[in-house]
């Protein structure tokens, strides 16, 4: 088995057992001790794990954490603001964009509110906010209001979502990991961005540096389920290579 394979086989046990052993491990996958702790050293370094003697534990309250909405939008503001700008610029006119409720999203949004000939689709309560007053054409989709994440959830919202296809997908999330894809740390949010995902031609990831290398408590989608991602600084090359091998455009500033 390749140690792609057994890690994302690890990672599945340690998120559903919450705690794995050493000595099980080794068993299950027929390799040696010392390639399992090397694994499980790999995993604690993604932040997914803590290694303890025998085995290693889930990092419950790392990959479910939550931050409210205000919070979110001032960390790492900057980068935000850079990838809301390159996300705007590659909007052509008179599209129609399904966007989820997250901070960095609300960047790009902000930057097209005074541009005709568009249509938003969105359970964001802030962008609705800001929207007020735009030339813009908006579908909300209504749902139960969860006021610390600024986003409408619940079934209608589904609903809503399934009623439409849109041209592009702006998304963002909480973590990327070459092997394992895409990542959130909500659950709600995370099942109604995949319901959004299928609804659109082209999907937009909009994701900053510190997400890379890194998982977080729900999967999201592969990497190659996105056409483009856009970030804040240039990828590493093993990066790019993984990505140009999926299939994904890259942004970056300065490019």
């Amino acid at each position: 088995m390749a140690q792609k394979e057994r890690l994302e086989m690890i990672r599945q046990s340690v998120r559903k057992k919450k705690k794995v052993f050493v000595s099980e491990l080794s068993k299950e996958h027929g390799v040696t001790e010392e390639t399992i702790r090397r694994d499980l050293e790999k995993l604690e370094k993604e932040k997914l794990v803590t290694r303890t003697y025998g085995g290693a534990v889930l990092n419950i309250e790392k990959i479910t954490e939550h931050v409210d909405y205000v919070r979110r939008s001032q960390k790492y503001k900057e980068e935000k603001m850079a990838i809301g700008r390159l996300a705007a610029s590659v909007i052509p006119m008179n599209a129609a964009i399904g966007a989820d409720a997250s901070s960095t999203v609300m960047e790009a949004i902000a930057l097209l509110k005074n541009r005709p000939g568009i249509t938003i689709l969105t359970n964001s309560v802030e962008i609705l906010k800001t929207l007020d007053n735009s030339p813009a054409s908006i579908i909300s989709t209504g749902g139960i209001v969860n006021k610390g994440m600024f986003s409408m959830q619940g079934n209608l919202v589904r609903r809503t979502f399934k009623d439409y296809y849109v041209d592009i997908v702006l998304i963002s999330c909480t973590a990327l990991e070459m092997d394992g894809g895409v990542f959130d740390s909500n659950e709600e949010e995370a099942e109604l961005k995949k319901v959004l995902i299928e609804r659109g031609q082209k999907i937009i990831l909009l994701a900053d540096h510190t997400k890379f290398d890194k998982v977080a408590f729900v999967r999201l989608m592969d990497l190659a389920d996105m056409d483009m991602l856009i970030t804040d600084q240039e990828p590493s090359e093993e990066w790019k290579s993984v990505l140009e091998e999926k299939g994904v455009e890259v942004l970056y500033p300065q490019q």
